[in-house]
C-alpha cells in the first residue's frame, strides 16, 4: 500500500528560523586598557630611565664639589613596529539578492563579522609572545611585539628577554606554578612593588580562564605562619553565593582581575588552545596601543562578481617599561 511520508513528498517546506549565532569570544581587555596614541612612522620609540642606587655617606664639612655624575646616562630609547592587521570579505551579486534567512543584508553581515574578527586579531597579537620584525619584502611583514616576549625573563612562552631592552628595564615579576597560591601571587605583587614602588597603585590581571579561576578559591589560610582564616558570612535570603574574585586588595595594591582566552597565542591558533593558566599583570599607565591607520572599512569596485570590501588597522603596542609589569605562567 502506497504511503506518503516525509521523505518521499517533494513539496515539504523548510522549517528555517530567521535566527543565526555566532558563539565565540570577543572581549579584548588588553587593548581596552592601553592608552592610545597616533604614530607618525613604521617605528614607534620612547625613553626609559631610572634613578641611581641610594647613597648616604654624608659630606665632610668645607669639602668643595670637585665631580659630577650623568644624570642621562642610564636614559634608554624603547620601540616597537607598527603591524598591518585585514581582514576581507565579498559576497557574490546573486548571493546579495537572495532571501537568507537571519541575513537581511549578506555584505553588511560580512563586513560586521569581518570587523569584529579583526578586533580578535589585533588583541591576540598584543597578547602574544610574537618578535617585532621588520618589513622585509614578501613574505616578511612588518610584525608588533607582544606583551609577552617584552616581558620575558626565561620562561617558556618568550624565552630569553629581547636584547634591545637593557637588564635595569627588564621584567622581574614572574610565577610559573601551575595553581598559585595567595603567598606566591603576593611574592609576585611584592617584586614589582621592591622594583617600582607600584607609582600607579592599581594594576590589572588579565588572567587566563583558570588562572581566574583558582585566584577565586584563594584561601586566607597559612599553616605556616601566624596567619588567621577570614570567614564570609553570606545573608541566605539573598539565595545566592558569590565565589568570585574580580578586585584582590592586597599588601602591595590593588589588583583589579578581568578574564581572557587571548593570552600567549600563536597565530591560527583557536579558543581551545588557549593559555588558561597564563595571565598579565599590567600596570595600565605603563601600556599603550599607538596607532598609523585607525580601524575602518573600505569597499572595493565591483567588477561584476559582486560585492567586495576589506577591514583594516595599523598599529602596535607600546610598553612603556617592562620593569612595571608581571606575569603568571603556569
Amino acid at each position: 500500500m502506497a504511503l506518503a511520508t516525509t521523505y518521499n513528498v517533494a513539496g515539504n517546506r523548510e522549517d528555517l528560523t530567521d535566527i543565526l549565532t555566532i558563539l565565540e569570544p570577543e572581549e579584548s581587555p588588553l587593548t581596552s586598557l592601553a592608552k592610545k596614541t597616533t604614530a607618525s612612522g613604521t617605528f614607534h620609540e620612547w625613553q626609559v630611565d631610572d634613578l641611581d642606587t641610594v647613597s648616604f655617606d654624608g659630606v665632610n664639612e668645607g669639602e668643595d664639589v670637585s665631580s659630577w655624575t650623568n644624570k642621562a646616562v642610564n636614559r634608554t630609547r624603547l620601540g616597537n613596529y607598527v603591524q598591518k592587521f585585514r581582514r576581507t570579505f565579498m559576497t557574490s551579486d546573486i548571493q546579495q539578492l537572495t532571501n537568507t534567512a537571519g541575513v537581511p543584508s549578506e555584505y553588511a553581515y560580512a563586513e560586521s563579522k569581518a570587523v569584529r574578527e579583526l578586533k580578535r586579531d589585533l588583541e591576540s597579537a598584543i597578547a602574544s609572545a610574537q618578535e617585532r620584525q621588520a618589513e622585509a619584502g614578501s613574505g616578511t611583514p612588518y610584525l608588533t611585539r607582544g606583551l609577552g616576549q617584552w616581558l620575558a625573563n626565561g620562561g617558556s612562552v618568550a624565552g630569553a628577554a629581547s636584547s634591545d631592552v637593557p637588564a635595569a628595564f627588564q621584567c622581574t615579576a614572574s610565577d610559573t606554578n601551575a595553581a598559585p597560591t595567595e603567598a606566591q601571587f603576593n611574592a609576585v605583587l611584592e617584586s614589582l612593588y621592591i622594583a617600582n614602588g607600584l607609582p600607579s597603585g592599581q594594576m590589572t590581571l588579565v588572567a587566563g580562564p583558570t588562572l581566574k579561576r583558582n585566584i577565586s578559591r584563594f584561601t586566607r589560610a597559612d599553616t605556616s605562619s601566624n596567619d588567621s582564616t577570614y570567614t564570609v558570612t553570606q545573608a541566605a535570603e539573598s539565595k545566592k553565593v558569590t565565589l568570585s574574585v574580580t578586585l584582590y586588595d592586597g599588601d602591595f595594591g590593588l589588583v583589579s582581575i578581568v578574564p581572557s582566552i587571548f593570552n600567549a597565542r600563536t597565530s591560527g591558533s583557536s579558543s581551545t588552545t588557549a593559555a588558561a593558566l597564563f595571565g598579565y599583570l599590567v600596570d595600565p599607565d605603563k601600556i599603550g596601543l599607538f596607532v598609523l591607520k585607525a580601524q575602518g572599512v573600505n569597499e572595493l569596485e565591483d567588477q561584476g562578481g559582486g560585492r567586495r570590501g576589506y577591514c583594516d588597522v595599523i598599529a602596535g603596542l607600546a610598553c612603556h617599561n617592562p620593569k612595571a609589569h608581571g606575569y603568571f605562567e603556569g
